[in-house]
């Protein structure tokens, strides 16, 4: 079972797994659809992930669970609500899993919750320790891996994902960024970019191989903006002119969007989102190579 199968990852998750010969149930909230491929070894079921209920019929069906839905808000300021879905969903899905004998569940983190510049193990650093939606996946590997003696349980934690079913509301916009607009603004930051495919190819490796209490940076290549969105424009044959953002420019718009969420105005442009397009993002590891054969292509390596 895959959960959030409307999702860019869960969908790539789907069909790497359905091409292997796997039979997958794939759950999407109520009004969302799946994006994938129509396969006869995949059955998608409305279902709410966080609903305990709905969710006990189709763990019982399982010997593995994906568990990759989650609330991503970068606006919400309500840690009570991160926990609700991320943390507690997950607790009631290993229950459930535990009660069903499934064989291994495999929770989908993000690399945020380890420090950039590192590998697995090294402590969260700001400003994603102050982002509740990486302190809530934080909270919820503790408790995915307290299952460790009880079923396989494997984390895993992607980097920064674009790619196959990705759309330009989510991390795929950053294509239609570069595609459309003749100036192409760049932070001084940087983050580790890594192919969907990849990364779902990675997951399904950690599912078949991992030992339980497994921990794993899923990463691509480390890129500065300005070196991301030139290969971009390279890759889509334009020419584009790439204007640095300064740091105050960010540093000033971070602030008007801290004043503009005290007015009850939603935004997603605040000091932390802000500071994060200042950080150099990257990861260094090489424990997925050893352990389960993982090393991704780059996303212009096609």
């Amino acid at each position: 079972m895959v959960t959030g199968a409307n999702g860019m990852l869960a969908t790539n998750i789907i069909e790497k797994l359905a091409l292997a010969g796997y039979k997958v149930i794939g759950t999407v909230r109520k009004g969302r659809s799946y994006r994938g491929e129509g396969r006869e070894n995949v059955t998608v079921v409305e279902a709410d992930f966080k609903d305990e209920t709905a969710m006990k019929p189709l763990v019982s069906e399982c010997d593995v669970v994906f568990h990759v839905a989650a609330m991503t808000s970068q606006s919400e300021t309500d840690y009570e609500k991160f926990r609700k879905v991320n943390v507690e969903s997950t607790r009631m899905l290993l229950d459930l899993s535990v009660a069903s004998g499934v064989g291994t569940f495999v929770y989908v983190s993000t690399a945020n919750t380890i420090g950039y510049g590192a590998a697995e193990g090294a402590e969260m650093k700001y400003p994603f320790s102050k982002s509740l939606y990486a302190l809530s996946k934080k909270e919820a590997e503790t408790v995915a891996l307290s299952y460790q003696d009880k079923l396989r349980v494997v984390v895993v934690n992607p980097t920064f994902m674009i790619g196959k079913y990705g759309t330009e509301k989510g991390s795929n916009r950053i294509f239609s960024m570069v595609r459309k607009s003749k100036i192409v603004f760049c932070p001084s930051g940087g983050k580790n970019v890594l192919d969907v495919e990849e990364a779902a190819r990675g997951m399904i490796l950690a599912m078949e191989k991992a030992v339980s209490g497994s921990q794993y940076l899923i990463t691509g290549t480390n890129y500065h903006y300005r070196e991301l969105f030139g290969r971009m424009a390279e890759s889509f044959g334009v020419k584009r002119i790439f204007v640095k953002l300064p740091d105050w420019i960010l540093k000033t718009a971070g602030c008007f969007g801290n004043l503009m969420a005290k007015c009850g105005i939603v935004t997603e442009v605040s000091t932390l989102n802000m500071d994060m397009l200042m950080t150099e993002n990257f990861y260094h590891t090489d424990k997925a190579f050893r352990e389960i054969g993982f090393k991704a292509r780059d996303i212009f390596d096609r």
